[in-house]
């Protein structure tokens, strides 16, 4: 048997235990790992090299600083000065949380921000006699560090692993701000819309009782100044070599200096670090590399691809189309799978198409990117989306106003996409 049609078979495979959640998503994902590597399509060494690649260093440096920045006590600062700017107006609010949130989640894990900014978001709901609640303020909380994530190659997994894909083709990478335009242009539309109309209509539908919880006031001046600045200061740092990047280092190499920089300084304890870091998610952002180098590697991607231009041509050597087909897809099966794994896949498919019909690739990988990172219309597309779920919301909460919400910047990117790269 061909490898690729192997390569096919395993991948189909994941999909389902991913879809029916048999097992857990990192169990999965090193299942097909292993299988691949089993099979003889990946040696141990390129399978267990994507663990200690750009993506994974950059993730658990970034999750070592948000840690470093949350512990010294400036996180809660960072909440009385938006109650001060904002008052006890929720609609204002809101928009204000979701805007700081997506923001913040360029330039750091998008779950790290969101554990960050709820405590003092509880705090103040707690202080504030019914004018700011938790259940109408967690979720557009979670929704911006979705959106705004997708802004940088930093802020979450999806355009680093579709940048690699498109390394693996032999195409060039995404520079740090390829995605930022369209992500931008997206934060602002359903900021917007949060304005006009789907904070009344969240706050409609929200008709169950606010949680209580006993989080009390946030105390004031309990900072730890040094450790404040030296955290802000490496952030900040590492942020200015992403961009401007003088030296040509690698990105992953940066987040994982700047993070060893804070455990040298008495920042973060290492053994604090090691034990509070989400290994499932490293696990499962390495083995969903992995996969996608075996599905290249292979000739899977290959095999799709002629299959779709044999039976769908039309549909697909049109650009306008192929970019709302991968972007749609990804928005519709990133609410039960892992996006990660899922942006792998659709982009060593569709990079491929784009190349044979003469297309520009990046224009199609960032729509694997955008559709993959909506996931917000389920309590189980994302770690951002699941962990705000003690503010009480039901499957039908996360429905209505996760999916609109996903809906509007699905269609925004899709528009941008078009617009942008002139495929009209």
């Amino acid at each position: 048997m061909a490898q690729s049609t192997i390569a096919l078979i395993i991948i189909g495979i994941v999909i389902i235990l991913y879809i029916t959640e048999r097992f857990d998503v990192a169990v999965t994902s090193l299942i097909g790992m292993f299988a691949l590597i089993y099979c003889n399509i990946l040696t141990v060494e390129d399978a267990f090299a994507c663990f200690v690649s750009t993506p994974g260093l950059l993730t658990m440096g970034m999750i070592i600083i948000a840690e470093a920045i949350l512990e010294s006590g400036i996180g809660a600062e960072i909440g009385i000065l938006l109650q001060k700017i904002v008052g006890h107006r929720e609609k204002l609010f809101v928009v204000v949380v979701f805007l700081t949130s997506a923001f913040l989640s360029a330039f750091a894990n998008n779950s790290a921000i969101v554990a960050l900014f709820m405590p003092f978001i509880a705090s103040l709901a707690s202080i504030s006699h019914g004018h700011i609640t938790k259940k109408n303020t967690y979720l557009p909380l979670a929704m911006g560090s979705l959106v705004g994530g997708t802004g940088t190659l930093v802020g979450c997994t999806a355009p680093l692993l579709a940048s690699e894909v498109l390394v693996y083709e032999g195409l060039e990478p995404f520079d740090f701000f390829t995605p930022a335009p369209i992500a931008i242009v997206m934060v602002a539309v359903i900021a917007i819309c949060f304005w006009l109309f789907l904070y009344d209509f969240m706050k409609k539908s929200f008709d169950f009782p606010e949680v209580e919880g006993n989080i009390k006031k946030m105390p004031e001046g309990q900072i730890n100044k040094r450790n404040a600045t030296l955290s802000i200061s490496v952030f900040l740092a590492c942020i200015v070599l992403f961009m401007v990047n003088p030296f040509n280092w690698d990105i992953g190499l940066i987040a994982i200096t700047g993070a060893f920089v804070l455990i040298l300084t008495g920042c973060v304890d290492i053994k604090k670090a090691t034990r509070d870091m989400p290994w499932p998610a490293v696990i499962v952002l390495g083995a969903a590399l992995a996969m996608a180098k075996g599905f290249v590697s292979s000739g899977a991607g290959n095999v799709v691809v002629d299959f779709l231009m044999s039976h769908f041509s039309a549909v697909v050597a049109n650009p306008v189309i192929l970019v709302g087909v991968f972007l749609f897809t990804g928005f519709i099966l990133s609410q039960f799978m892992s996006n990660g794994s899922l942006v792998s896949m659709l982009t060593a498919i569709g990079v491929p198409i784009a190349l044979q019909i003469g297309c520009n690739p990046v224009p199609i990988a960032l729509a694997c990117v955008y559709g993959c990172s909506l996931a917000m219309a389920t309590p189980v597309a994302t770690t951002s989306i699941t962990i705000v779920q003690v503010a009480g919301y039901r499957f039908k909460d996360y429905l209505r106003i996760g999916g609109i919400t996903g809906f509007i910047g699905a269609v925004t990117a899709w528009v941008c996409l078009v617009i942008g790269y002139g495929l009209i």
